[in-house]
């Protein structure tokens, strides 16, 4: 579960909050994530209240690397808070934390770049002996100045600024204990011309749009060049709008009103140039900006008085905990389908599908120890992208028993998705046998032509049929004729029974298609396949 707001911290109900969202759903491992919290926010009490279920990460926004241009930001927190946030999350057993910083702010110098790499290195300190064992991850965007704020008129970094920044960062941030990821300078750039753009960019979009432009939010897909192009034949200059704008000259947005009047953000872009501070209206009176009519707009804060003292009466639930080893266990397979369109998601998507039923059926199920409790739920072998089956089980271990199997079967149905169908729950006592036979049937897109007969029956009667794979760039010899029990071709179609072995290599009926019957590529992935059952190969020997 997610708190999401721009600034979560700032709700001043929160930790009473917490407390009631953790006593609802904490046995039920129903975890809570925050957005980036401000420092101060961040309380020992609210962090008491995450990880009573897994600690999930936390993310903190000092935005600037230094005290100075954290004035100009109005940001409102020192070093020293931002340290002690740190080790109150570090002594809470925490051991990573993230940092989100921005380049580029008005007044920026590069000794307030060289400070994010100080600052970063202070707050792993801060864990103390437990250094070693802590990771600070280190985000790093570009500014982009937004209407109706008092930066509206700041320039922005172009792209060579920008990778300067970011390359800077990259050389001096040491390795072992951090991590720094960016967001890309290019798509900052064309955030920075739409974010205070002007009418004519209707234009620009269209024209992109024509030149085939597409799908822009993936990294793969997105080309500042084709933009740059399409701004050409527009006869517009993208880098203008990236410029300092003129305060006593009209914006393309003044005829719209945020509620914020626009002295206000004049004055408060003085007051970030001095390094003035604007203290919080909810607590230190009206700031005058102009958007509160003190009856249907105003701040409204939560004084500690009215929680009735909640926060301290946490009531938390006994965590439904058990050891494998210890006490009844109540484990079933539930084996179903996966046809039609389901056939497409991949083994780790059907694994949180799976998750998903169960705690929306209502399922008891036990959860892991650790860090991060999950469901003791085991799957079948994963399912290539692609095929279907009416054969897959996954074995779930459970705080009670099933005294009705037809109910349990269609509470889950009915929280099933299009395409994956329960048809069967039994008791399961003992291991899985170590050989199991899975049988496959295979519609071909192409006749079965004598020549494909002939290399299936040369291929049956080899001893031997070595194959190389490659995997992550290493290449491996595998002898898959063993794991081929039989082939057999029928009219446009083909019959395996394939032979799979715990803790080996299996074989994967496409494998087979290409290199032993001999279909081209194409032929092979339009042919479908669907494993159509699985048995004990021991009891068929």
């Amino acid at each position: 579960m997610a708190l999401l707001s721009l600034s979560s911290g700032d709700y001043s109900c929160l930790p009473e909050l917490m407390v009631r969202l953790m006593n609802r759903f904490a046995d039920r491992y129903v975890s809570i994530s925050m957005p980036s919290m401000r420092v101060g926010t961040l309380t020992p009490e609210i962090m008491d209240q995450i990880k009573r279920v897994r600690k999930t990460g936390f993310t903190v926004a000092p935005e600037a690397g230094s005290d100075r241009l954290r004035k100009v930001i109005n940001k409102g927190i020192t070093e020293e808070d931002l340290l002690e946030t740190c080790r109150n999350v570090f002594a809470m057993g925490w051991n990573l934390i993230k940092f989100y910083f921005m380049v580029g702010l008005p007044t920026e110098t590069w000794d307030d770049v060289d400070a994010i790499v100080e600052l970063a290195g202070r707050a792993r300190a801060a864990a103390g002996r437990a250094a070693k064992r802590t990771q600070i991850n280190v985000s790093v965007g570009t500014f982009v100045p937004k209407p109706h704020t008092p930066f509206q008129w700041e320039r922005q970094l172009n792209l060579e600024e920008a990778k300067e920044r970011i390359d800077r960062l990259k050389k001096t941030l040491p390795r072992r204990g951090f991590k720094l990821k960016w967001h890309d300078p290019q798509q900052s750039f064309l955030e920075g011309v739409f974010s205070r753009g002007d009418r004519l960019l209707a234009n620009l979009i269209e024209q992109a749009w024509h030149s085939g432009v597409r799908l822009d939010g993936w990294s793969e897909h997105y080309s500042l060049e084709k933009w740059q192009q399409a701004a050409e034949k527009c006869g517009i200059d993208l880098e203008t709008y990236l410029q300092e704008r003129d305060p006593e000259k009209p914006l393309p947005w003044d005829h719209l009103s945020s509620g914020v009047e626009r002295e206000y953000l004049v004055q408060e872009r003085e007051n970030a140039l001095a390094g003035v501070f604007t203290s919080d209206c909810r607590t230190d009176g009206c700031r005058k900006c102009g958007l509160c009519d003190f009856k249907n707009i105003m701040p409204v804060v939560n004084k500690p008085a009215e929680t009735g003292g909640a926060v301290a009466r946490k009531m938390e639930k006994e965590e439904k905990r058990v050891d494998t080893d210890q006490g009844d266990r109540f484990v079933y397979r539930v084996s179903y389908s996966r046809t039609g369109d389901a056939r497409f998601y991949s083994h780790l998507e059907t694994l949180q599908l799976i998750f998903r039923v169960l705690a929306r059926a209502g399922v008891p199920v036990l959860y892991s120890h650790g860090f991060n409790p999950t469901p003791r739920v085991s799957f079948s072998s994963a399912l290539p992208v692609g095929m279907e089956s009416e054969a897959e089980y996954f074995d779930v271990e459970l705080e009670r028993s099933i005294t009705d199997f037809d109910h349990f079967m269609e509470e889950l149905n009915l929280e099933m998705p299009d395409g994956m169908q329960v048809f069967g729950v039994e008791f399961l006592q003992g291991k899985d046998a170590p050989e199991h036979l899975a049988f496959y049937s295979v519609n071909l897109p192409v006749p079965i032509e004598n020549e494909h007969k002939t290399r299936i029956s040369d291929f049956l009667a080899r001893e031997h049929f070595v194959v190389t794979r490659v995997r992550k760039g290493k290449a491996r010899d595998v002898d898959i004729r063993p794991l081929v029990k039989d082939i057999q071709a029928h009219a446009g179609r083909l019959d395996f029974e394939l032979i799979s072995r715990e803790g080996l290599p299996g074989v994967n009926p496409r494998e087979l298609l290409l290199r032993v019957v001999g279909l081209d590529e194409t032929d092979v992935l339009l042919a479908r396949v669907k494993k159509t059952k699985v048995v004990d190969f021991s009891s068929r020997t």
